[in-house]
This record gives structure tokens, sequence and C-alpha cells, in this order.
């Protein structure tokens, strides 16, 4: 887990769950995956550019940052319409490689220097904070706060800071349990998923199922590795994150002690397989060596590449709950569109009228989730116009509308990235995990530990 944690989380959970990194690029709020047909069009430098410029015929340019391909948003913006909605506007896509595009954004706008930066820059929500820390981000409170109703709860409230919004919501995530439902069947088992919801209603329920799955079939329950892939997922489900909505450390909370006791309880279980090499572990789910695995709403996307000969053998149910009664679905990574202060104000309109558009409409959110395979925006009317859309890959069951009723059903809580310090906070939460499962590290004290860490760090810098 050292040394990977710097890179957007939502990589990380797909390897660390076993889900792997083929396909990655096919989220749409992932980083690409760094193949050689990716890494050419993905890392095209940006070109310095005014953000506003006189184009042909009178039209004024204006710039995203974002680190997807640009012929993919040139898709968008004709599936979109955004030539009709805005005729006299030229649309500039610059790609740049993830790190890059957010070290020249943060420090463009720590230092307020306009020239070179783009109207819109599209950000990983794990650098929410720092971009506020800025100061240099516009307030567009006021610009979103009447499409309230419209955006799922817990995103929207992961946008504010001392009541205020700083991003325009974007796409999000909802995170359920997958499982091989011919195995389930074969082990004598329910397969349908009300069922299986009713049959694994704890951590503990599933682990007790899973021991009937392997005498049955010889199916392992995961593929787990032990370096906390499991704690931030299961942590969501009742918590916020390691943080909470002030940005103080919350990751040695009692609810997270309770997580990590579940964690090892999986770990401890002998039900899992430990491939850390992608092939190895899909060629396992080929096989029907594994029954299930955490499942958010783009894995289809990408066990369709990695896995295709599993198809309509999948269907996916609530999570077990840490505690009978608890939530049983949990929020996932998330992009949000950040508009710099530093622009005039006519810029800064012209941004945050294409943002609205983009992000808050539903003819607009249906083409994003159209172009790109497995996003799933916050914007609630986009969700349901794509409810009858059919996975590529589940078995009889609608991804937009059966995650967009789990996360409205279990009132999902917000992931706060309400931090600076989120990277490291997620670095130092794997790395207790790792001590706890492999060394057999006391929990409450080592999750302490890694908690305090990051406490100094704040202290230190004297930010959150």
């Amino acid at each position: 887990m050292k040394g990977i944690q710097k890179q957007v989380s939502r990589r990380n959970f797909m390897r660390l769950m076993g889900i792997g990194t083929v396909g990655v690029a096919a989220a749409a709020c992932a980083v690409p995956a760094a193949t050689p047909a990716t890494q050419k069009s993905e890392e095209k430098p940006a070109e310095q550019s005014p953000t506003t410029a006189p184009a042909a015929a009178g039209k004024t340019t204006i710039e995203m940052w974002m680190w997807e391909t640009e012929p993919r948003w040139k898709t968008l913006e004709a599936s979109a319409k955004l030539d009709e909605k805005f005729p006299n506007l030229t649309f500039k896509w610059t790609a740049l490689p993830f790190d890059q595009l957010h070290q020249k954004a943060l420090t463009s706008m720590a230092s307020g220097m306009a020239e070179g930066l783009p109207a819109i820059v599209r950000s990983y929500m794990g650098y929410y904070r720092s971009f506020v820390n800025t100061k240099g981000l516009a307030d567009v409170t006021d610009m979103v706060k009447p499409s309230e109703k419209d955006i799922l709860p817990g995103f929207y409230q992961g946008l504010l800071v001392d009541g205020k919004m700083y991003g325009v919501p974007d796409d999000t995530g909802v995170t359920l349990l997958g499982y091989r439902w011919d195995i389930f069947e074969k082990a004598g088992l329910p397969s349908e998923p009300d069922k299986v919801a009713d049959m694994l209603k704890t951590y503990d329920d599933l682990i007790s199922t899973g021991q009937t799955i392997e005498k049955a079939t010889g199916a392992k329950l995961f593929n787990m590795l032990p370096d906390g892939g499991f704690f931030t997922p299961l942590s969501l489900q009742d918590t916020t994150g390691n943080f909470d909505a002030e940005g103080n450390v919350i990751m040695d909370s009692p609810a997270h002690v309770e997580v990590a006791n579940t964690v090892k309880k999986l770990w401890d279980s002998g039900l899992t397989t430990n491939f850390d090499q992608a092939p190895q572990m899909w060629q396992a789910y080929k096989d029907g060596k594994i029954a299930a695995m955490m499942w958010p709403n783009w894995t289809d996307f990408i066990i369709i590449d990695a896995a295709p000969e599993t198809k309509g053998q999948w269907r996916v149910t609530k999570l077990p709950a840490i505690k009978a009664g608890g939530k049983r679905a949990h929020t996932d990574d998330g992009c949000w569109l950040a508009i710099p202060d530093i622009h005039p104000a006519e810029t800064k309109q012209i941004a945050f009228e294409v943002a609205k558009y983009m992000k808050l409409t539903t003819e607009a959110t249906v083409a994003h989730m159209k172009t790109f395979q497995g996003a799933f925006v916050s914007f609630i009317p986009g969700l349901e116009a794509m409810a009858e859309e059919p996975s590529p890959m589940l078995d009889k069951e609608f991804v937009y509308k059966t995650f967009l009723k789990a996360a409205q059903d279990e009132q999902i809580l917000p992931w706060y990235r309400t931090s600076a310090f989120f990277s490291d906070s997620e670095t130092a939460a794997s790395e207790a995990m790792f001590k706890i499962l492999k060394d057999g590290a006391p929990i409450d004290a080592t999750l302490k530990t890694a908690a305090e860490s990051i406490r100094q760090k704040q202290k230190d810098k004297g930010i959150m």
C-alpha cells in the first residue's frame, strides 16, 4: 500500500477490492489506466492560452481541464447539444495527466495567477478541501442551491464547507454487494436479491453464508488484500469516512474500531483469496472460485472487459450491516467542477452557465452517462431518466434504478473530503490495517496512532 495512496482512490479501491485496474478508463471519474494506448492521448499537455478569447465568427472560447481524452469530450459536446445551448461559445477540452492537472490548478489558484488557468477544472473529490484552502474558488452556493432537491443528499452535503459550496456536483458512486447467483444456488441458498439481502443482514451472517458456500462448492467469499482495502468502504456505511464535516479526524472513533474488527473477522475467516495480480484474480472469478465482491455501480463496465464469461451470472443486493440496523449501502468516489474565482465576472458567469447546464440538467447528465460508461451522476432526474438502461453484466437488474433506490432507501451518508490531508489519512488507515491484519497489532491503539498522525499534520500546517 505504501507509495500508492497519492493516486486517485477509486483506482486504489478497484485494486484493493480485487477488482483490478482493467477498464479503469471506462469509469468516468477514474484516473486513466497507464497503458501505452491511453497515455499518448490522455496526457496531452495543456496549451497556455487565455481562458476566454475571441474565436471565429465572434464566438468566445471556454476551456475546461480534465484527464479523459479530448475526443470523448467532443462526443459529449455533440450528444449534450452544447453548441445549440451555447451558440456563441466554442468549447476547448484540454486533457492533462491527473496529477499534473491538480498540481497546476492548485498552484495557479493559490498564487492568484489567472494566466493559463481555464474557466472550469474537473477535479476528483479527494482534492476538494485543498482547492477550497487556496481561497481561489468561486462560491457557487447560489447557483447550485435551487437544485438541491435534485442532487443526491450525501453528495450535496459533502461539498459544503461552513455552509458554502465551492464546487458544482458532478459524478458520484454507490456501492452494493455483488454476488454470483449461480454459486449461491449450487450451495442450496436463495439467489434472488431481496432474499439474499434478508439472509445477509450483517457481516456475521455473510461469514456464516460464506462457510456454507465454501463447504458446498469450494468457492471463497472475497478476494481481499491485507492493506486496508475493505476498511474505507465498510467505514462509509455508518460514518463519513476519516473526517467529519468540519475536517476533524474521526478514523479512531468507536464506529471505526467496529469496522476494523469486522474487517479482521473477514480476514481471519479463511474465506478470502489473496490474489494481488488482476489476471489470476479474474481467472478465479471466471472459474467460479470466488462468489462475491464489493460492487460499485461502475463495476459491470469493468467486468465486461475483465471477465465477460461471467455475464448474466451476477446480481447485486444491499450490503450486510456492520451492526444490526446499520446502513447497507455507501457512497463512493466522485468528481466536481471547480470555477476559479480569479477570472473576470463575465468569464465566471459563462462558466457558471455551462457548468449548470452540463451537471444540473437531465439532457446533459444523461448524455454524460451514455458517453462515459459507468458514470453515475449526482443529479437525480438524470439517474431516473436512465432507469431502464440495461446492465451489460447483471442478471435482470438495472444499474441506475437499483443503485439510486439503494442510495435513497439507505439515506447514504456523505463521504467528507473536508481535509487537505485526505490522501495522507487514506495511507495512514491502510498502513494501520496492514499492521492489524498481518502483525496482529491492537485495533484501538493502532487506529489512534494513525489518527493522531493526521491531527499532527493539521496542527503543524495550521489547516484542516
